[in-house]
């Protein structure tokens, strides 16, 4: 388990450092800047750590999908608490560049669709394991039931 995790931090840092170091390398507009919140900063930190626990789950696929999401996370995360003006976006899109994005963002992205993957097939893969759909319909029926 601590070796995954070193894996899912280690990709992290290092597609975060990536990140980092195109963002200061390439120019953003004044417009392509985003302001975030302390709110979105906690949220940021705890997809990290959450990814960091997503090495509980016994599959090669999802740590890497972890890695790769949570060096987005902390891409964003590091950009804006280094960066005062706001997360730069130095990839432009469009011919009125009305689409601004950055690294991390993409590997946010991929990281969240490979995940999605890497967990459907370990469902069906241990699918044997999970109740029955009866089950949990029973489970949650008498859960409302002894909360009302």
């Amino acid at each position: 388990m601590a070796r995954r995790g070193s894996f899912v931090l280690g990709a992290a840092v290092c597609l975060a450092a990536v990140d980092v170091a195109h963002k200061a390398l390439v120019e953003s507009p004044e417009w392509a800047l985003h302001v975030r919140s302390g709110a979105w900063e906690l949220l940021a930190a705890a997809l990290v750590i959450g990814c960091v626990v997503l090495t509980r789950v016994p599959s090669n696929g999802v740590v890497a999908s972890a890695g790769l999401l949570a060096g987005g996370a902390l891409g964003n995360l590091s950009s804006s608490l280094f960066w005062d003006s706001g997360i730069p976006n130095p990839i432009l899109m469009g011919e009125s560049t009305i689409v601004a994005f950055n690294l991390a963002d993409v590997f946010t992205l991929a990281g969240i669709c490979s995940l999605m993957v890497a967990l459907i097939v370990v469902t069906v893969r241990h699918r044997e394991q999970l109740l029955p759909p009866r089950e949990v319909a029973r489970r949650v029926w008498r859960r409302l039931v002894s909360s009302a």
